[in-house]
């Protein structure tokens, strides 16, 4: 059987001096076709599409021959631009930073290589020495100090060593790759371990940034972040109506990266999540000093997009939440620190770890195996309240707090 590779495909013939190879295609409706030459000078496939390539011949049967033709084909196919992906396979922000690996790291170094000119030694050597150029605050510019150039995490690494394998399984789906030829990155070795263990806050250092260090809009979204196990896109996509003050659960419903509105991470997070008391009573008095305090506004709104959008909880981190705790001593390196602190001291609580796995929403084997109902598990809720009961004082409800938001029928 000839092997097709896109409109082009290999065949064997009979010729006056022995068993010769050519290749075939389509150009303008007709077929066209080239003999590479005889058998014995070509006799595995691989030999065969190797000489294709050299001669340029796959170039006129619509086949990427650089990097970056096969790059554009995936993005287009298989990594949309659109705030909800159509094959529903990738979340915005996973295609998001797959677009930005392609154009910061890898079409610089690769897109103007032929498929076949990239083997794998060569690719290990070039991960192994990215480095980029350290990100400093304006006052240490200021103050005379240069950005580092430092080496790329190495699970940086390992995303933009998978991105490209997953490139070459694209060009092998759609035969422009051949099947008996391995996936050149597939060999390429490259770790993912974490350089430094992430930063997780104690219920000391916790309690003291979000009573005594923060105003109230920042104190909030700290809070629900850390009550809640929220990610960032899905503390940014969380509007009043989301929140069954009732039923005491908030079940995310989109996730906002970078202003755009997408499903959440995976089917996981759909599940409730408790809403502790002390979290509800910070909730309903932002809810009074919030304008935008309707069932489908944001909870956190920006004033300036006049609450048709939330705020950029990037920006709030770097110039107000880390400026303030780092003058406290108190080291954060973003939203994820207070997620990372939340699984420890759930643990740390001695709580079952398939409650802390519930709590956290992780996508897993296990997860999918399991059966959850939506409704909130008591051994959820009292896992919940151990930790925030570690963070939160009590104190009595701020005066016209509970009667103001009655007022509002309570977010909903």
């Amino acid at each position: 059987m000839p092997k097709q590779h896109s409109d082009g495909w290999l065949v064997e013939v009979d010729r006056v001096g022995g068993r010769a190879v050519e290749y075939r295609w389509s150009e303008g409706g007709r077929r066209r076709s080239q003999v590479l030459g005889p058998l014995s000078r070509f006799p595995t496939e691989q030999a065969q599409w190797k000489e294709v390539f050299r001669l340029g011949l796959d170039e006129r049967s619509g086949a990427p021959q650089l990097v970056h033709e096969l790059a554009k084909d995936w993005l287009e196919k298989e990594c949309s631009e659109e705030d909800d992906d159509p094959n529903e396979r990738r979340s915005f922000s996973s295609r998001d930073n797959y677009r930005s690996y392609l154009r910061k790291w890898v079409l610089p170094r690769w897109g103007e290589c032929r498929l076949d000119e990239v083997k794998a030694p060569d690719v290990e050597a070039w991960l192994s020495g990215l480095h980029y150029v350290e990100r400093i605050s304006k006052q240490r510019i200021e103050a005379g100090e240069k950005p580092a150039s430092l080496p790329l995490a190495p699970g940086s690494k390992k995303k933009i060593r998978d991105l490209m394998h997953l490139l070459w399984e694209h060009a092998r789906r759609w035969s422009w790759w051949p099947e008996n030829r391995i996936n050149p990155i597939a060999t390429v070795r490259q770790g993912g371990n974490r350089r430094s263990t992430p930063i997780r806050l104690s219920a000391e250092q916790l309690a003291k940034l979000i009573y005594e260090v923060l105003p109230q809009r920042e104190r909030v979204m700290v809070l629900f972040d850390f009550a809640t196990g929220s990610r960032r896109g899905e503390l940014s996509g969380v509007k009043w109506e989301d929140l069954d003050v009732e039923g005491k659960i908030f079940i995310p419903k989109r996730s906002i990266v970078k202003q755009r509105v997408g499903r959440v991470k995976t089917e996981a997070p759909k599940k409730a999540i408790p809403l502790d008391d002390d979290l509800i009573t910070e909730l309903q008095a932002w809810q009074l000093e919030t304008p935008y305090h309707q069932p489908g506004d944001y909870v956190f709104a920006s004033h300036v997009k006049s609450g048709k959008q939330p705020y950029w909880l990037s920006r709030i981190m770097q110039h107000t939440i880390k400026p303030l705790a780092e003058k406290e001593g108190i080291p954060i390196k973003g939203w994820h620190t207070f997620r990372h602190s939340s699984t420890t001291l759930l643990r740390q609580c001695g709580n079952d770890p398939k409650i802390v796995h519930g709590l956290l929403r992780h996508a897993s084997q296990k997860m999918t195996q399991d059966v959850y109902d939506e409704a909130v598990s008591e051994e959820k809720r009292n896992a919940n309240k151990k930790v925030v009961r570690l963070v939160t004082r009590p104190k009595k409800p701020r005066k016209g707090v509970l009667k103001g938001v009655a007022a509002r029928n309570q977010f909903t």
